[in-house]
């Protein structure tokens, strides 16, 4: 059996760490992977970010739409008698650039028919859509998002609807426009083969 000397056992520490030499080599190596590498990594994180931030506006966007859409179904765009009084529900309605305004048709405590005007407003400053209705506190959408809003009536016939558009841009300034044809419900579609979106 060989003895290990201590000369031995001292060199055999040296073969099992680096050298001053190696360590070098791979920062070098490292350095230059981390430099071509992280580029490719920011600008993928920042399409990541603009992506998010894309989809939070459509977002936004769209959830403001769905509660237009909601009060529209309650619109009321006919002649009608509510206590007494002929009421033509067409003429409440105001709508052109950032701004929309219309009469909802609900019933009061006594189960009579009323008529409450419902507004919507695109409000520049700070780029939102705000609701406001007869006797409620009003609530802002979509704030900071909106870059332009449209409602406009149209009829086919003895059917209205009414076109509400909502603009919103993602973050390299790519204008995303919401478009959408809403039908009261007291209107039947006009064309009998037409079917709603389900979505």
């Amino acid at each position: 059996m060989i003895k290990k000397t201590s000369a031995d056992k001292i060199h055999a520490e040296r073969v099992s760490g680096f050298t001053l030499v190696e360590i070098l080599v791979i920062l070098v190596i490292v350095s230059i992977l981390i430099t071509v590498l992280y580029p490719l990594f920011t600008s993928s994180l920042g399409g990541v970010y603009a992506g998010k931030r894309k989809l939070s506006n459509l977002q936004d966007a769209a959830i403001t739409l769905e509660y237009i859409k909601h009060d529209l179904k309650g619109g009321y765009f006919k002649k009608t008698f509510i206590k007494g009084k002929e009421v033509d529900g067409c003429s409440y309605f105001i709508g052109g650039d950032g701004m929309l305004e219309f009469a909802k048709l609900y019933y009061d405590d006594n189960g009579d028919e009323c008529l409450q005007k419902v507004s919507y407003k695109f409000n520049k400053t700070d780029e939102s859509i705000e609701r406001s209705e007869e006797g409620q506190p009003s609530r802002p959408f979509a704030r900071g998002k909106i870059k332009k809003f449209l409602a406009r009536m149209d009829s086919v016939g003895d059917s209205k609807f009414v076109e509400v558009t909502i603009k919103t841009e993602t973050e390299n300034k790519q204008p995303v426009e919401l478009v959408n044809a809403i039908f009261p419900r007291d209107v039947q579609a006009v064309n009998r083969h037409w079917i709603p979106n389900p979505y």
